[in-house]
């Protein structure tokens, strides 16, 4: 019997950390007397260490960088890379429940950034539907194009993790997609229209070499 893992829509948490440490070096040198007043006697090293010690601030790390989706005003800024869960490397049920959702962030994140290497690091060289999505994002983001929108949220699994006669796998999955705007130096384009009713898509995909790759999905010809 098939099972159905379903998926909570909403908008991944965005959050870049780079962390600046300054530190501020200050060098302490004590002179002074001799029990008995005699001059050119110095601190001892005990004593220099702790003044040195006490000196030194504590590094503060600077604010970290703000994500900022795209607008009309101009293109997304400090886009966090998606993070494929450790579970995604898995040849389970689990790795490719986790795998799925991951593959789709990547190419959410294509749309924002115009950066396909990490999408293209887990997707097969066949992909046929993959090759139109890539043509999408680098002529939406060239010169000074960017895209507002366009990404994919995963809702729903149907739990298929049997070979087919290929080897893949062939899970369905429903999606949502936000509606793309594409913006060219502050004008806009063109529209393209998302769904925000789950559709139904077979996906492709096999194991190999230790890893997932989408070799290809597609909407079946029979489904509403």
């Amino acid at each position: 019997m098939n099972r159905r893992t379903k998926f909570a829509t909403s908008t991944r948490a965005r959050s870049s950390v780079f962390a600046l440490l300054t530190v501020a070096a200050l060098g302490l040198t004590a002179c002074g007397g001799d029990a008995e007043g005699e001059p050119g006697s110095s601190a001892s090293p005990a004593t220099s260490a702790v003044a040195s010690e006490a000196a030194t601030p504590t590094p503060t790390p600077s604010a970290t960088p703000e994500y900022k989706p795209a607008s009309a005003d101009g293109p997304a800024e400090n886009v966090p890379l998606p993070d494929m869960p450790s579970e995604a490397k898995l040849k389970s049920q689990q790795g490719l429940e986790a795998f799925i959702p991951y593959w789709f962030e990547t190419l959410s994140y294509a749309y924002e950034t115009g950066d396909l290497a990490p999408l293209q690091k887990s997707t097969g060289p066949d992909c046929l539907i993959c090759g139109e999505f890539t043509k999408s994002v680098v002529e939406g983001n060239a010169n000074n194009r960017w895209i507002v929108g366009g990404r994919l949220d995963v809702v729903e699994i149907e739990d298929r993790f049997i070979e087919t006669i290929d080897g893949d796998y062939a899970p369905i999955v429903f999606l949502t997609q936000q509606p793309l705007d594409y913006y060219e130096s502050g004008e806009l384009l063109g529209t393209a229209k998302g769904f925000s009713e789950p559709l139904l898509w077979v996906a492709t995909i096999e194991y190999a070499d230790g890893q997932w790759k989408m070799l290809d999905f597609e909407r079946p010809k029979d489904a509403s």
